[in-house]
């Protein structure tokens, strides 16, 4: 796992431990209010049954708490806290039923599991909450029989019921709506932050991070992996004879060579300067040559100004680390530019640079 997921799954596990910690703590104080009702009201009915659902929810509540560290750093803590949540609002309407039905005062305790649900839930768990807490309402009014609740007032309960989900839901529509372009924006600066701007390759310090990873992946996988450096020929000439703006033009046009050449696993960077860099996923030495050929030909049709040394090297299994594959690399571009520059070059693997076309 890279830095940056594992700073965002940190993120969003103080999240999750936030929202349930808010959910049980008032989960648990819902408990002790009922449990504080009953105590009010003892001559009301089924004072004995209620008393031991309050504060037997109320115990596993807080007993939960020292669990809910972990369950936030799971894959499914979002299916954790809507079933729980879904579970609660049915565990009230009990405790409503139980109470005498709609006319309870518990009947308020219902809606709190929507309010719940619209604060980190997606849309469609939150109208699942809505539903689930009319139904409750129905439920509760079946059981009941109808005369016993006059019609307005049933209806002021479905109606505040229904409103309550709708507001949830619209809520929770426009919290996603605005988290997912929150998320949109940081991975547009992150890209921005990764991204030479000339040249749309990654800067430096990306590049060498993404190298580092792509070299653990490949020792994980026991898979080849290749590294090719290129340097502009003359480049200080070109900046000297034609200007800083078409030397730029230049870099800028090898950037967009390098890009148009590799595949969705390859990866361009500039490391400076006139220099430039491609991490070849899941390629042997022989490949990484023939893919070297084709950005040296790509270069001289798109940018016949200028020329590249392009220096080749694999990943060595018996030292599998940045240092050893950069030096090699470096070793063969330095070779190129020894014995005529405008030419590609391999590190053997005896360690040798080798030049193998012009």
């Amino acid at each position: 796992m890279t830095q940056s997921s594992q700073s965002r799954e940190d993120v969003e596990a103080a999240f999750w431990l936030s929202h349930l910690r808010v959910g049980f703590t008032v989960f648990v104080g819902e408990a002790i209010a009922v449990f504080v009702y009953l105590r009010a009201s003892p001559n009301g009915l089924n004072r004995g049954l209620l008393t031991v659902i309050a504060v037997s929810t109320a115990c596993v509540g807080a007993l939960s708490f020292f669990g809910l560290g972990k369950i936030a750093r799971q894959s499914w803590r979002h299916r954790f806290s809507l079933s729980w949540c879904l579970g609660a609002g049915w565990i009230l309407a009990a405790c409503v039923r139980l109470d005498g039905g709609l006319r309870s005062p518990l009947l308020y305790l219902v809606l709190f599991p929507v309010i719940y649900a619209a604060l980190a839930f997606r849309p469609a768990a939150v109208v699942a909450c809505g539903i689930s807490a009319l139904t409750e309402v129905v439920t509760i009014r079946a059981t009941i029989g109808v005369h016993m609740v006059p019609r307005d007032t049933l209806f002021m309960i479905a109606a505040v019921v229904g409103g309550m989900s709708a507001l949830a839901v619209a809520a929770s529509v426009y919290r996603t709506r605005l988290q997912q372009s929150e998320v949109a924006l940081t991975a547009e600066l992150a890209a921005l932050a990764d991204t030479d701007g000339l040249t749309g390759c990654l800067n430096r310090r990306a590049f060498h991070t993404r190298l580092e990873a792509e070299i653990d992946r490949a020792v994980r996988h026991d898979r080849p992996l290749c590294l090719v450096v290129a340097d502009i020929d003359d480049f200080k000439s070109v900046n000297d004879n034609f200007g800083h703006p078409i030397g730029d033009e230049a870099l800028a046009l090898v950037g967009a060579a390098l890009r148009r050449e590799l595949r969705s696993s390859d990866v361009a960077g500039r490391l400076g300067g006139d220099e430039f860099g491609v991490i070849l996923a899941d390629t042997t030495l022989e490949g990484a040559e023939t893919q070297a050929r084709r950005l040296g030909q790509r270069l001289d049709t798109d940018a016949s100004v200028v020329a590249l040394s392009i220096g080749v090297a694999a990943l060595d299994p018996a030292e599998p680390d940045v240092q050893r594959l950069t030096r090699d690399a470096d070793r063969a571009l330095y070779h190129v530019k020894r014995t005529g520059r405008h030419g590609i070059a391999a590190t053997t693997p005896s360690g040798l640079p080798a030049r193998i076309a012009s």
